[in-house]
Order: structure tokens, then sequence, then C-alpha cells
């Protein structure tokens, strides 16, 4: 049976969305699949780097975050978004998928997932398991396309074995995290809101 190491990401997490994740395994229809979950309470007090080096987060094959996770004015190391947070994050850990939870509208190619508002026709638990899964699903196959390739890497003997401890430690969450200083963070916000800029007309 595989495992996915799930966590979500939140300041003040949505106890609708923590509900739904906890008990996944009771929610989710694929077959085969195990969940581990794991929830980060986000304290604003700390900036970015706490994150990308919690094993959890490092170790994690999905991740789900909030996108007003760093616009708190509080939040040291800047203000920037949960998207441009996970723009970050993927320069280090590039096989973890990012899901983004948003007071916008849902963006499944921007893996942006709506969050609920209340209301009277439907709770929030089941809100999350109508619309989540389609985003998990993509996740998961990535996921299982990314744990081939790390397989076919560790069986093939052609490869150097720096690079191939590199690119498999890379697969695996252990690569060591190197640090950012201030102005590569910059650099790559910078690069990201760039890109939206562009992407938005």
């Amino acid at each position: 049976m595989e495992t996915i190491n799930l966590v979500y990401i939140d300041d003040i997490p949505d106890i609708d969305l923590s509900r739904y994740l906890d008990n996944l395994q009771q929610y989710y229809t694929s077959n085969g699949l195990a969940f581990e979950y794991y929830e980060i309470p986000f304290d604003n007090q700390k900036d970015y780097s706490s994150l990308l080096k919690d094993i959890r987060v490092q170790t994690a094959n999905i991740i789900i975050i909030d996108s007003r996770l760093f616009e708190n004015k509080t939040a040291t190391g800047g203000k920037f978004s949960g998207e441009e947070f996970k723009f970050v994050l993927q320069k280090f850990y590039p096989y973890i998928e990012v899901i983004v939870v948003t007071q916008n509208e849902s963006d499944p190619e921007l893996n942006m997932v709506s969050k609920y508002v209340k209301n009277s026709s439907q709770t929030g638990v089941s809100y999350y398991a109508e619309v989540m899964p389609k985003y998990l699903d993509s996740a998961i196959e990535k996921i299982k396309q990314y744990r081939i390739l790390a397989k076919k890497v560790n069986e093939n003997d052609s490869w150097e074995s720096v690079l191939k401890e590199k690119v498999l430690g890379t697969l695996s969450g252990t690569q060591a995290y190197d640090e950012l200083t201030k102005d590569d963070i910059d650099t790559l916000i910078s690069a990201f809101r760039e890109i939206r800029k562009s992407i938005n007309g």
C-alpha cells in the first residue's frame, strides 16, 4: 500500500478542512492508498524559513496551504501570499505538490481551491469532500510518477553515485535545505509576480 504524506499549513486552521483531511481515508475512494496527515498551525512571529526547515514540510508529498498565510502584518520575513510561498517552496522541493486554499475563485490549473463559505445548503466538511478529490487525484498521480522515476534512477547503475544521491534526496525530500538570502527571496517573488502579471494580461 502506498503512503501519501499530507501537510496542512495555516495560521488559523479551517476547522472543516482540518476535519476532512484528518478523516481523508474515510472520504477518499481510491484503493491502495494510506494517508499520513500532519497539521502545522503557523506562528506569524516566524518566517518562511522555519517552514522550509520543518521535517514535516520537507518529507511531505502534498502540502495544502492558506493563501493569506503570510499576509498578516506581524509575519516576519516580508509580506507575501501563499501562492508566492508555493513558488519559493518548489525551488527547494520541486516534487512536493502544493494546493493553495484561497478566498478567491478556484483555479484547477494553478491548484487553487476556494475556501468554504458558510451557507445553509452544505456543511464545510461535505464541501471539501466534494471539491478536494480532483485536486488530490491530480497530485497523487504526479507523486506516483515521481516514485516510478526514483525507482528507475535508483536501479540505474550508469548514474554517478553523487548525482544519484542528490536526485533521490530531492525526490524524497531529504536533500539539505540551502539557505536563501533576502535578495534571493525578493528575486523569486519578483519573478513570480511578473509571471502572474503576464498570465493575467
